[in-house]
């Protein structure tokens, strides 16, 4: 055994960012991606999907190795001469603009409000510089490939094309309100003072000052302020206010010109394509996102006659394609449900576990260990891989972390790790990590209420779910529950349960943040389509609730036993949170009203204007946040660099802190100064390397990390 390396093993998986993996050439070789990449399917199948002559969705959740997928698809494409790819990390240019001012000077129509044109102005911004960094990308991977010695010069020389390509990005830079843009900018700020008047109207005569943002009073800034960028999402729910916004940005940028250069580089030099790599595109907000598709994806799509293919990694029930047919294009999911479906659960978790051991034993081949001699061998390897897959749903990064919990735990002191460790280390980092993150993001993070409320409710919704669990183990003791069908079953496991599909959206978030996962789409015993999620191997120990299903053939169907349908405990929860709710008149409808609602394409009923959406109740949970201090508030990202540095323990660089936090080391950078100014952090530059690191303070560790 070799703690060390197997301390560096555990951190090439739960590290986030593909070019981190630079940190380990010392150990692996320059080409550290090609040499730790394996395939989640056998035959490197979904590498080859990715490389198809398609555009790809890559789908998976944060973690499952999307980066990694294109690290490697890249790799291949660069050995290719009549190719030519660039990659642009999708999140980090956003988190750029955010952190940056990039909004300057006062909007002169004084019925636009302030706060709406500079969320306009930002959000144009960070369009333009995507589009600024493809022409950029373009350019360097150009120069790099030598393409001008292949440029036939049938049109221009290819110092023109280079010279109108920094012109292009010169202009998408170059931020400007378009006078086209001035009629519905002004239509936003309307529509949002008449909201806001509204909302604050009722909530007052409700007996409850609610602002603008729909925050508590003493939460946010009150109404005579300016629209926040949550007001002015709200104002594009909208679907014709959002489709006239959208067409004139749109039309705002002159995306003749940046295709005609790109199809220009691609058939002049005697190119089959551009190939354009999007990551992290899920991580931005819904109407980022839909903006994002048909400012910048669509028109590169649909209007390059071939010449350019978009590969784009997003997240499961986070990807709109707009104006992309769905139809003409390939989609890869990297959760193991999706990934090896098959008729029989036994089936799918075989084929999963087969993923987990060869990612661990190639990892550790790569790094020249031997993964059987750090797993006790009271049991087989591959039990040991089959729990591995239990306790992290195959998710290359979890698998980091619960390895960097049992090198601290096992590893470091000579001991090998068991069956009964790694089970400690899910429990470990579900207690220490995921339920105190929850709870200190909502007393602690500078955020909208509706972000915090719905945090507060996936917590509300994890408590009802392992209630339920409860419930049904204790009928199944007691014989009330389930008839013979669990006679001799001893401490039942109740992880698992089944619900109707159309409940599924409801988990998104939880499965987001891996509390629960989809396991297998199935039919219950009447028949009908169900769909099975199975509880974080961690929260399942900390609960005391036995995870899986019995061995043995008779235990096959074992999820579908009616007492395991947990449907109605979901819709019993939901009428107690949600409601149906009209944005112009605010009447309010029961839930059991949605189909007739949704029939009429979620008109108001009432006032027959308006548009109806599901929202959340919020009175509650509303008065709790009313009551926390915000001296202490910070933005999330500055809480996750606090959690970073708490949780390790040691001074950090930039670099490293933003490896586990998935943010840009520029970022992290500009925020530790900002933590240091105000006593949170410690940041000196070493004399020993010359390198700036950070140190979590006594002031930060007490304030927000303290029992």
């Amino acid at each position: 055994m070799n703690p060390k390396k197997f301390s560096r093993i555990a951190e090439s998986l739960r590290q986030y960012r593909r070019a981190e993996l630079r940190d380990f050439m010392d150990e692996i070789g320059e080409n550290a991606v090609d040499t730790l990449y394996v395939d989640p399917l056998p035959g490197d199948a979904v590498l080859t999907s990715v490389l198809s002559s398609n555009t790809t969705f890559l789908l998976g959740r944060k973690g499952t190795g999307k980066s990694t997928v294109f690290a490697r698809a890249q790799s291949e494409l660069r050995k290719k001469q009549n190719i030519i790819s660039i990659y642009v990390d999708v999140k980090s240019l956003y988190d750029t603009m955010q952190a940056s001012d990039v909004v300057s000077g006062v909007v002169g129509d004084v019925t636009i409000d302030p706060g709406i044109f500079r969320a306009h102005l930002l959000r144009k911004s960070f369009l333009g510089s995507s589009l600024a960094e493809i022409l950029k990308e373009i350019d360097k991977t150009s120069e790099a490939m030598s393409l001008w010695d292949k440029w036939r010069g049938h049109r221009k020389p290819y110092s023109e094309l280079r010279k109108n390509i920094e012109a292009l990005q010169s202009r998408l830079k170059d931020v400007k309100l378009d006078s086209q843009e001035l009629p519905v900018l002004q239509q936003i700020t309307t529509k949002w003072k008449a909201r806001a008047q509204k909302e604050t109207g009722k909530t007052q005569s409700a007996g409850v000052k609610v602002e603008a943002g729909g925050m508590p009073a003493n939460v946010g800034v009150n109404f005579s302020g300016h629209a926040s960028l949550s007001d002015f999402d709200k104002s594009l729910d909208d679907n014709e206010v959002y489709n006239e916004y959208s067409d004139v940005v749109l039309r705002s940028f002159p995306f003749d010109s940046i295709i005609s250069e790109i199809k220009e580089l691609v058939e002049e030099c005697g190119l089959a394509r551009l190939v354009i790599f999007f990551d992290d595109f899920s991580e931005l907000s819904l109407v980022d996102q839909r903006l994002f598709v048909d400012i910048v994806l669509a028109p590169l799509n649909n209007s390059s006659n071939e010449s350019i293919k978009l590969k784009i990694a997003g997240y499961p029930g986070r990807v709109y394609f707009g104006k992309i047919d769905p139809g003409k294009v390939d989609t890869v999911s990297l959760d193991f449900s999706s990934l090896y479906e098959a008729s029989e659960v036994q089936t799918m978790e075989h084929a999963a576990t087969d993923y987990a051991s060869r990612l661990m034993r190639s990892r550790f081949e790569a790094f020249g260990e031997d993964v059987n001699d750090y797993f006790d061998d009271s049991i087989s390897i591959e039990q040991h891989m089959r729990l591995l897959f239990e306790t992290t749903f195959n998710v290359p990064r979890l698998m980091g972390i619960l390895l960097h919990v049992c090198y601290l735990d096992r590893v470091s002191k000579g001991q090998k790790i068991t069956a009964a460790s790694l089970r400690l280390a899910a429990r470990k980092h579900y207690e220490n990590t995921i339920v105190k993150y929850f709870d200190r993001l909502n007393r602690y993070a500078l955020e909208p209420f509706e972000n915090k409320l719905d945090r507060h409710n996936q917590s509300e919704l994890i408590k009802t779910i392992t209630q339920e669990a409860k419930r049904v183990r204790s009928g199944i003791s007691s014989g009330t529950v389930g008839g013979t069908y669990f006679k001799g079953v001893s401490n039942p496991p109740i992880s698992h349960f089944i619900v109707s599909p159309e409940l599924s959206v409801i988990f998104q978030s939880l499965e987001a943040n891996f509390l629960l996962s989809r396991y297998k789409e199935t039919r219950d015993k009447n028949g009908k389509p169900v769909v099975v999620y199975a509880m974080f191997y961690g929260l399942s120990e900390a609960e005391r609730i036995a995870w899986g299903y019995p061995s043995g053939r008779e235990y096959r169907n074992y999820f579908v036993q009616r007492c395991f349908d947990f449907s109605s405990a979901i819709h019993e929860f939901l009428s107690q949170k949600q409601t149906i709710r009209c944005g112009s008149c605010f009447t309010c409808f029961p839930l059991d009203q949605k189909p007739s609602i949704e029939l009429y394409k979620w008109r108001c009923p009432e006032c027959s204007d308006g548009h109806c959406s599901i929202v959340d109740l919020a009175d509650d949970f509303a008065q709790e946040v009313s009551k926390l201090s915000n001296q202490k508030a910070l933005d999330p990202v500055e809480l996750d660099i606090l959690t970073a540095l708490h949780d390790e323990d040691e001074e950090m660089r930039a670099s490293e802190i933003s490896a586990l936090i998935d943010v840009t080391y520029q970022l992290v950078g500009k925020r530790t100064s900002k933590l240091s100014d105000i006593g949170l952090v410690k940041k000196e530059r070493k004399l020993i390397d010359g390198k700036m690191r950070s140190q979590i303070t006594d002031r930060a560790n007490n304030n927000y990390f303290g029992e």
